[in-house]
C-alpha cells in the first residue's frame, strides 16, 4: 500500500482543488502568502490547521461511493485527496466501519440505500460470477436463478449509478451483459495501467469491460510488459480465489482517478 506523508496529502488537495498552479490560490483561500504555502511543503511541516482546512474545501466537491468493493482499491487515490469515501460490499463487516476517509458498509446493495450526499462519481464492481463467458459452462447447472441473481445485482449498481447524479462506471469482465444490458464503452487490460504510481504488479492480461456515464472520463494508458502471463489462471483454489482474481488493479485506479480528478498531478508532483 501507498502510504503518503502529510505535506504530499496537502499536495494532491491543492492540485485537485485548483489544478497545476495551486500554490497562489489556495494562499488566498487560507489567508497566507504564496512563499508560505511552498515553505510548509519544501520542510514537511504543513499546519494541521491548513491540513483540516484543505480537508474539509475537498469535501465539499463531493463523496465518492464504491459499490461490491470489499478491496478499497478503487477509492484509495480519492481518500488520500480528502474525499469522504464509501466502499459498501456484503463482506464487510455489518455496520459502517471508518478508517481514515474510508467508510465500509456491510450490507447487501440490492437493498440497500445509499447515504444522502453530493457524490463525486460512483463505481460499481457487481459480481461477475454468474455472468462471465469463462464460466459459461456452468451456465445450465447455475439454472434461471444465476442469471436473474447477476443481472439484479448489475441493476442494483446502474440504478445507484443514475441516482447519484455523478460520474460513474460499471465493470465486469468479459460478459453476458453486452447482450441483456448494452456492448461496454471500453476494455482494457490491467497491464495497460500498470505505469502508473501503484501499477507495479498489474503486469498481467485481463479483459475487463467498462460501462460509464454522467460525464465520466475515460483514462490514459500507460501499458507496462506483461510480466505474469499466467496469474490470472494460476491462482490456487482458495476461499479467497474469487477474490483475488476481482481485486481492482492499483494502477487502474490511479489513471481514473487522474482523468476523472487528477488534472496533470502526476507531472506537477513529479510523482
Amino acid at each position: 500500500m501507498i502510504t503518503l506523508l502529510t505535506s504530499e496529502r496537502f499536495i494532491v488537495s491543492g492540485l485537485v482543488l485548483f489544478g497545476p498552479r495551486w500554490k497562489a490560490p489556495l494562499a488566498r483561500t487560507l489567508g497566507v502568502t504564496r512563499e508560505t504555502v511552498s515553505r510548509w511543503v519544501s520542510e514537511g511541516d504543513v499546519p494541521p490547521w491548513a491540513c483540516n482546512t484543505v480537508a474539509l474545501l475537498v469535501r465539499s466537491k463531493g463523496s465518492v461511493l464504491s459499490l461490491y468493493d470489499k478491496t478499497t482499491n478503487m477509492v484509495r487515490p480519492w481518500a488520500d485527496a480528502g474525499f469522504e469515501c464509501f466502499c459498501v460490499d456484503v463482506q464487510h463487516p455489518d455496520g459502517e466501519h471508518r478508517k481514515g476517509n474510508i467508510t465500509t458498509i456491510g450490507a447487501d446493495i440490492k437493498t440497500w440505500l445509499p447515504p444522502p450526499r453530493r457524490y463525486a462519481i460512483v463505481f460499481g464492481f457487481p459480481p461477475c460470477t454468474n455472468l462471465a463467458v469463462s464460466g459459461a459452462r456452468w451456465f445450465q447447472a447455475k439454472g434461471m436463478h444465476g442469471l436473474t441473481d447477476g443481472l439484479e445485482m448489475v441493476e442494483a449498481c446502474r440504478r445507484i449509478c443514475d441516482w447519484g447524479q455523478a460520474p460513474w462506471m460499471i465493470e465486469n469482465p468479459v460478459s453476458t451483459l453486452a447482450s441483456y444490458w448494452r456492448k461496454p464503452d471500453y476494455t482494457f487490460h490491467p497491464k495497460d495501467f500498470g505505469g502508473w504510481v501503484g501499477g507495479e504488479n498489474d503486469g498481467y492480461s485481463k479483459r475487463t469491460c467498462l460501462w460509464i456515464g454522467g460525464g465520466f472520463r475515460l483514462p490514459q494508458k500507460r501499458p507496462i510488459p506483461e510480466l505474469r502471463p499466467l496469474f490470472i489462471h494460476h491462482l490456487p483454489p482458495s476461499k479467497d480465489r474469487a477474490n483475488l482474481r476481482s481485486e481492482t488493479p492499483r494502477g487502474f485506479a490511479r489513471a481514473i482517478f487522474e482523468a476523472n480528478v487528477g488534472r496533470n498531478m502526476m507531472s506537477a508532483t513529479g510523482a
